[in-house]
């Protein structure tokens, strides 16, 4: 069933228009291939993009065939991936991953998610060791292109700041679902690339660029920084 508009986020059609026409249709380095799509994520956690996209590389020219990963150490594929940082940790996960597709397949391979219904591939991928659901959601928007809102840290601090969600309130599995709720479907892949860019470039944890903002007419909380900018308080001081 459709729902209204104004059950959605408020300017988020507005919003989802003006970055795609700020950003047009970057592209992230995301892979079809929907293993290699989960290693990427999984590679991309606390790491800048252009490392994570290096760390990638090297660790498919080091296991140019996903079954060996499931037959390494972690050690060995941790060393493949230090640059990136948390290497003992995504090690861990992704040979813990690889062997447990190997145990039900015979080989390494998500290729049977794309005859699953979307709620079904999202519930197996959630029981894959280390898997949350905003992994789970990017694999199936960016390999499968399924209508999902995977929330990262981008869409999350943006969706505070678009004042979409209370500021101190944590990020669980349940807010998660909320805010791809207040998303229409054919709107979630582009929005989600836009967040990331706009999260990159100008709504930053530190410092957010709030005068540059391409959404800066939509954004309350970018809208008062710049009039308290524009118009500091006046002192008590009477005028010499």
């Amino acid at each position: 069933m459709n729902k209204e508009e104004n059950e959605y986020f408020p300017y988020v059609v507005q919003i989802a228009k003006a970055l795609a026409r700020y950003f047009g249709q970057p592209m992230l380095g995301n892979k079809k291939n929907p293993f290699n799509e989960l290693l990427y994520i999984i590679l991309s956690s606390r790491t800048p993009p252009e490392v994570y996209q290096e760390t990638y590389r090297s660790l498919r020219r080091e296991f140019r065939r996903a079954d060996s990963i499931a037959e390494t150490r972690p050690e060995y594929v941790a060393t493949t991936i230090e640059r990136g940082g948390l290497q003992n940790k995504k090690a861990r996960t992704i040979t813990k991953i690889a062997s447990e597709l190997k145990n039900r397949f015979g080989r390494v391979t998500l290729a049977h998610l794309k005859d699953m219904e979307t709620e079904d591939a999202e519930k197996f991928l959630v029981s894959l060791p280390g898997v949350g659901i905003k992994t789970a959601r990017c694999v199936l928007m960016y390999s499968l292109d399924r209508l999902v809102f995977p929330v990262d840290a981008h869409c999350y601090r943006i969706a505070q700041q678009l004042k979409w969600i209370p500021q101190d309130i944590p990020l669980t599995e349940c807010l998660a679902d909320e805010i791809q709720s207040g998303v229409p479907e054919y709107l979630r892949r582009d929005l989600h690339v836009g967040m990331v860019m706009l999260g990159r470039n100008y709504c930053l944890p530190r410092s957010p660029l709030h005068q540059k903002c391409p959404i800066l007419e939509f954004c309350p909380t970018g809208r008062t920084s710049v009039e308290n900018v524009s118009c500091p308080k006046s002192s008590n001081q009477e005028p010499q």
